[in-house]
């Protein structure tokens, strides 16, 4: 169709076709891998209808997997401007996301009319004339429901009770009277019921699904091929199936979910079991390449079959497979159904093994799917950590205390975090483990940051670096998606800055991006670019920070990472916009990125970031509303357990300057004191520097030279670097001022 021959490598990875000899590896994130597959898709749809305007049917969307789902919405998208009609059915409980498209029409079915059903019976008859009280019988029994009527005028016409009359049919008995199931259900069986070979057939059909192979059933079906092929063209011949191929290549599909469930409930429990089982026989001994691409079939089979043991690693590796392939609510339903599994097995070393490899990867796809904050994360990573210590599984430990950490410390309550910190850095020396002890002092750094443990904080990023190989470590991004090198530049650039060290902040920034860019990884890069480039607005250079904000705004987006696009980047551009004096674009803006930003639990960085929306906000007019939010951050920050303390001196600071514009001089210079207790206590000089402007500039508008000066002069005096920086360039002028 024209498609350019670089799509072929995503069909052929979503058929598991090795491709990669000959149209080369590709350099994306899974997420990117799988919106290029479905973006590729979508345009074979759109080639195909431009070459032949076309229809395309999607049945019983109530059913449908959520990727499935992703796919028709992106073809709905574009379906306004191709030739190509899309007819989706669905229940009326389903709610479809692109109900509310311009150009989509809904049509609610309602039930047949009695000339309607007559219709319909009549073509089934060959315009042959039924008795009219049977005709009566079949249009009250089936209500107008189209599908029952369809399969109860063909049971009634297989049953045997009617003869053809020629231009009619007449009752065969002397009684005049036949035998009408009383739901569809029961006609489906009445029809299944007239043929035990096809019935069988039917049946070993639905164990395998609502679409099966013939190469599957003839393996699974105890008939010679003959007989095979004979009662699978009965069964297609009477409509509750149809075909699509040639033997041995066919593939068969029930005409309706409801012939196969009819089918399938027609079974004994013990026969379901022995089918099942049968079928995840064949497929590992005759196909076993679907281990590899569908292990979600062999684990349903096992897990029908009575076999849950045998189907947990089937689960737990088709759980993983979905993760890769960025369907993250499929790698969800998959590791539960595994653990529904282990749940029912008795306690044992073995089990526990299991348990261990199902909760992993479950932390790891609800982390994907909610974030770092998600009640789930911690629901799956806290178990795992206990089997993985009983069971001595070390190598299980790095995404598991990360995951825990990282829960506890973004949902904001950072002194709790220090808990597991502890832990981990116990745990890592104990074992010897190099990656442990790596992502202990990692977490360290960040949560003694957090709290304003600037010494302790870096420390523990002094011995990462020590510690860090590019080789050795590089894969830890790809387990946790940050980098533990550029992570601790992300922590130790601003921890500079506050200790009072603008330029030495402004190289360790500077490298941290570099390296991350080196590395390569892109969400690590979005959070370097994000997260990481705080220093410039610290710096009172909000410029560099935007042009930081939108690579991340375009890397997120070139390769699906919306929590990078979406979330981290929206945050530090409202923070940039409020920097530049954008204040009507900038206070919207950081709003609406907060919230995306809290909606999934997560209030680290809150504290500073309310802080910086309420001085937009009184510069704005609303002191009263900045003062809401300072109110708001300190009360967090004092909050028993979570105590994010790195920015306390700033808040207070603010505190002290909105009450400044409000009038009240004395609560002013009290917050203003307090900042600087809270300053000189962390040894945060660049706090302390900007707090005795501040006070300075009070002191100054009351005539208190002296003692603004005496207060400004030695924190100035303290500086060896940073003197082209706004603070420091700020406070000389200051100073002289004051020096009369």
């Amino acid at each position: 169709y024209g498609r350019p021959v670089t799509d072929v490598r995503f069909i052929a990875a979503m058929l598991s076709i090795p491709c990669e000899a000959r149209y080369g590896a590709l350099a994306m994130t899974p997420q990117k891998h799988k919106d290029e597959t479905l973006r590729s898709l979508v345009d074979l749809a759109e080639a195909a209808a431009h070459k032949r305007p076309s229809m395309m049917l999607l049945e019983d969307a109530h059913w449908a997997d959520p990727t499935t789902l992703e796919v028709f919405a992106l073809l709905i998208d574009r379906v306004k401007t191709i030739p190509l009609l899309v007819v989706l059915t669905h229940r009326p409980e389903f709610q479809p996301k692109w109900g509310s498209h311009g150009h989509i029409t809904s049509l609610n079915l309602s039930k047949l009319t009695r000339g309607q059903s007559g219709a319909i019976v009549s073509k089934l008859t060959g315009g042959k004339e039924l008795p009219p009280d049977l005709l009566a019988r079949i249009l009250a029994r089936t209500d107008g429901v189209p599908l029952f009527v369809e399969e109860l005028t063909k049971s009634i016409l297989e049953s045997g009770e009617l003869n053809d009359a020629g231009d009619h049919y007449e009752y065969a008995g002397i009684a005049h009277t036949v035998t009408i199931p009383a739901t569809l259900r029961d006609s489906l069986m009445a029809r299944l019921d007239r043929d035990q070979a096809v019935k069988e057939i039917a049946q070993i059909g639905a164990a395998i699904g609502r679409e099966f192979r013939y190469e599957l059933i003839a393996a699974v079906a105890p008939h010679s091929q003959t007989n095979l092929d004979a009662v699978l063209s009965q069964l297609t011949d009477s409509g509750l199936a149809f075909r699509r191929g040639t033997p041995p290549e066919a593939a068969y599909t029930f005409k309706h979910a409801l012939v196969q469930d009819a089918a399938y409930d027609s079974l004994l429990k013990s026969r379901r079991q022995e089918l099942h089982a049968k079928i995840a026989q064949v497929l590992e001994a005759q196909f076993p390449g679907s281990q590899d691409t569908e292990p979600e079939l062999l684990a349903h089979h096992l897990t029908t079959a009575g076999k849950g043991d045998a189907a947990i690693g089937y689960w737990q590796k088709a759980g993983k497979l979905a993760i890769r392939r960025l369907a993250i609510k499929e790698a969800i339903s998959h590791l539960n159904q595994g653990m529904e599994i282990i749940a029912a097995l008795p306690p044992s070393a073995e089990r526990d093994a299991k348990e261990l490899d199902l909760r992993t990867p479950l932390g790891t796809a609800w982390l994907a799917n909610k974030g770092w904050a998600a009640p789930e994360v911690w629901d799956s990573y806290h178990p795992a950590l206990a089997l993985a210590k009983s069971l001595g599984r070390h190598d299980a430990l790095v995404p598991i205390y990360n995951g825990l950490w990282s829960n506890i410390l973004v949902r904001g309550r950072i002194a709790e975090s220090l808990v597991w910190v502890d832990e981990m850095l116990d745990t890592a020396n104990a074992s010897g483990d190099s990656d442990l002890l790596l992502e202990a002092h990692r977490m360290a750094c960040g949560t003694h940051f957090y709290r304003a443990n600037l010494t302790q904080s870096r420390e523990h990023g002094d011995k990462v670096m020590a510690l860090y190989s590019a080789t050795q470590h590089r894969h830890l991004a790809d387990v946790i998606n940050v980098d533990p090198k550029t992570t601790v530049g992300v922590y130790s650039s601003p921890r500079a800055w506050i200790q009072g060290y603008p330029d030495l902040a402004l190289e360790i920034g500077a490298a941290s991006i570099a390296h991350a860019h080196r590395r390569g990884h892109p969400f690590n890069l979005g959070y370097a670019l994000t997260a990481g480039s705080m220093v410039w607005q610290l710096r009172c250079e909000p410029e560099h920070l935007l042009a930081r904000a939108e690579e991340a705004e375009r890397l997120g987006r070139t390769h699906s990472l919306s929590y990078i696009s979406e979330v981290m980047a929206q945050v530090f551009k409202g923070v940039a916009w409020l920097g530049m004096g954008r204040l009507t674009e900038g206070i919207p803006q950081l709003r609406r990125a907060m919230e995306r930003w809290n909606a999934n639990g997560a209030l680290v960085l809150m504290p500073y970031l309310r802080a910086v929306l309420a001085e937009a906000l009184a510069r704005s007019g609303d002191l009263d509303g900045g003062l809401r939010l300072i109110e708001d951050s300190l009360n967090q920050i004092e909050r028993p357990g979570w105590e994010e303390r790195w920015s306390l001196a700033e808040v207070l600071r603010l505190k002290g300057w909105i009450k400044q514009q409000q009038g009240t001089l004395q609560g002013a210079e009290d917050d203003y004191l307090a900042s600087l207790k809270v300053a000189r206590e962390q040894q945060a000089k660049s706090w302390e520097l900007r707090t005795s402007v501040s006070l300075a500039r009070l002191w100054q508008s009351q005539r208190k030279y002296k003692q603004g000066h005496d207060l400004l002069q030695p924190v100035c005096n303290w500086f060896t670097e940073g003197f082209d920086t706004q603070d420091l360039k700020e406070a000389k002028v200051l100073l002289e001022a004051l020096n009369r």
